[in-house]
């Protein structure tokens, strides 16, 4: 059985860049010979270097079409018809029950990607106020960099850490005053 087809690598044809158009031509019709028809052929010192270096990837695509062939010839052609009904007979149904849910977490709030629960709020209210943990929940969630965050408990202490030492410091962009949104000091 010939090949019909074969894979031309980019890198064949930048190494061939260098040289002469006939050796360009000579080199090609090797590659071609050899991938199609496995024969070599004879080449100049320059042209056999090159192809000396291409060969063992022709090898490779080489075997790996005879594996495929060889795969095709042991299936016979009535019993490749017939897994094909059977295949469109049977409908191909995967059903995952396999859900993770854990009944003893309640969630206090969920967006995204991201939630804390019950317990990891109140532990953030009795260090920091109940506004305080509020505000910085909403814009944690209105941030638009939240994506990268993997856990909202965590998120949201470091945020109102910074906040505690940075009160008279510059506010991260994603906070809201009305006193900087409108320009007026009251």
């Amino acid at each position: 059985m010939k090949r019909d087809s074969f894979i031309f690598y980019r890198s064949f044809f930048e190494a061939s860049k260098h040289l002469t158009t006939e050796q360009k031509s000579d080199l090609f019709t090797a590659i071609c010979k050899y991938s199609l028809d496995n024969e070599e052929m004879q080449l100049d010192d320059m042209c056999s270097a090159m192809f000396s270096l291409i060969k063992p990837q022709l090898q490779a695509n080489y075997k790996r079409w005879q594996n495929g062939c060889k795969k095709k010839q042991t299936i016979s052609k009535p019993e490749a018809k017939q897994k094909q009904k059977r295949s469109k007979q049977q409908a191909n149904v995967n059903v995952n029950d396999n859900v993770n849910v854990n009944v003893n977490e309640r969630v206090y709030r969920k967006f995204s990607h991201l939630q804390i629960n019950f317990d990891d709020y109140e532990t953030l209210i009795i260090e920091y106020d109940r506004q305080k943990v509020d505000d910085i929940l909403d814009q944690i969630e209105n941030f638009a960099g939240n994506k990268k965050y993997k856990n909202l408990y965590l998120t949201a202490k470091n945020w109102l850490k910074r906040d505690a030492k940075n009160d008279t410091e510059k506010k991260r962009v994603s906070d809201f005053n009305a006193q900087r949104a409108f320009g007026v000091s009251l």
